[in-house]
């Protein structure tokens, strides 16, 4: 089971091989899409670029202005995460605070695009799963995912940007 605990400032993770190589294959899949991000029409593309604005013109000017650069920096995201799963097998390193971000970031991107696909609802996310729902493997896996999110965030509290324990 994944474990996500503060280590002075950093991040201990540790991820058994299969939780390890289910993160590496959705961190791919998510870096191939983004690659292909002007060349595709994909939901999941349009949940992670938003329109910033309602008029077509200026919503074409913004994305003109800093598309390529937040394109740039999910792939940057991406392959920092990646870098740190590295090849096969399970995962038992630090993550340096200066890379938690990253990994927020890719952990919020790969969700958005699954309950994308999914078609998720607050009250779907809130149902108890039903292993007879078709649905029900990539429901747990966005729930996992979350529960990661939680984990990091509750990493860098508990562990404070210094390291040390903040006051409760």
């Amino acid at each position: 089971m994944a474990a996500i605990e503060p280590s002075g400032g950093n991040i201990q993770l540790k991820l058994e091989a299969e939780e390890a190589q289910i993160l590496r294959g959705l961190a791919t899949e998510m870096k191939e899409l983004i690659e292909q991000e002007a060349t595709i029409e994909d939901a999941v593309i349009d949940r992670l670029f938003p329109s910033a604005y309602a008029d077509p013109k200026d919503a074409q000017a913004f994305s003109e202005l800093v598309g390529d650069e937040l394109k740039s920096a999910k792939l940057d995201a991406i392959r920092s995460v990646l870098s740190v799963l590295g090849e096969p097998g399970g995962v038992d390193m630090t993550v340096p605070r200066s890379e938690i971000d990253g990994w927020l970031t890719v952990l919020t991107d790969i969700r958005l695009a699954l309950g994308t696909r999914f078609e998720v609802t607050e009250e779907k996310m809130e149902t108890e799963l039903d292993a007879s729902d078709p649905d029900a493997s990539g429901m747990a896996l966005l729930h996992w995912l979350g529960w990661m999110q939680e984990m990091f965030i509750s990493a860098i509290t508990e562990g404070g940007d210094d390291g040390s324990a903040q006051a409760g």
